[in-house]
């Protein structure tokens, strides 16, 4: 397995997790200020952890491996993340058109943002496991 591909791995790993644990913890009762202030908070939590563990892991794997790490990108590191990235935008724009359609009907900032928050995790979540699958097919 190529450096690259255990990062998205890991990357892969820790985005679900970590926003699994805001999914489970976000008080989805509250609306308005409330809401965003504990959005606030929590995004906070997940960022800061997100940073720290995967730096940590990145670091880890680099010492583990230090030509691979540092090793250039390759023709096929740029296509594989090509497609990977369109696939992704695809699920990005229709998941941010539905939490904008959302927002107009309930008029609630705090659940647009979370919508577009999803949209954003799930558009990332897709390219990198295109990006994997891409890389395991031996593209």
């Amino acid at each position: 397995m190529v450096f690259r591909e255990k990062i998205d791995w890991l990357t892969m790993t820790v985005i679900a997790l970590a926003f699994g644990w805001y999914a489970i913890v976000f008080p989805w009762g509250l609306r308005g200020v409330p809401a965003l202030a504990a959005q606030g908070g929590l995004l906070l939590v997940v960022l800061v952890a997100m940073s720290l563990v995967l730096t940590v892991a990145a670091i880890l794997l680099a010492l583990h491996r230090p030509r691979d790490a540092n090793a250039a990108a390759d023709e096929r590191d740029r296509e594989i993340t090509r497609k990977a990235t369109t696939r992704a935008y695809y699920v990005l724009i229709i998941g941010a058109s539905c939490c904008f359609a959302l927002g107009y009907w309930i008029g609630d900032v705090a659940a647009v943002l979370n919508g577009l928050l999803g949209s954003i995790v799930a558009a990332e979540l897709v390219r990198l496991a295109s990006q994997l699958h891409l890389y395991r097919r031996g593209y």
